[in-house]
């Protein structure tokens, strides 16, 4: 079962900062929506009730900026 992320930000430090419907683990692998991978979630943090995840990018600089507009996927374990 795919687990749907919203990108919040991306920085300049090849990571994104996303949120998810229901949280990942760390290490998870991350998906853009055609199914190639982009990364993995590196860190999650903030408040206990809408946690931000951390996602060390593994792709170029032109493809995050365009990725605002793209929904991300990690696979449920």
């Amino acid at each position: 079962m795919k687990i749907e992320g919203k990108i919040e930000t991306i920085s300049d430090h090849e990571e994104i900062i996303a949120r998810f419907l229901k949280l990942p683990q760390i290490g998870a692998s991350v998906f853009d929506n055609k199914k190639k991978f982009i990364g993995e979630v590196g860190w999650i943090f903030g408040p206990v009730e809408n946690p931000y995840v951390e996602i060390k990018l593994n792709i170029d600089s032109k493809k995050r900026l365009t990725m605002m507009r793209e929904k991300i996927y990690v696979e449920e374990i």
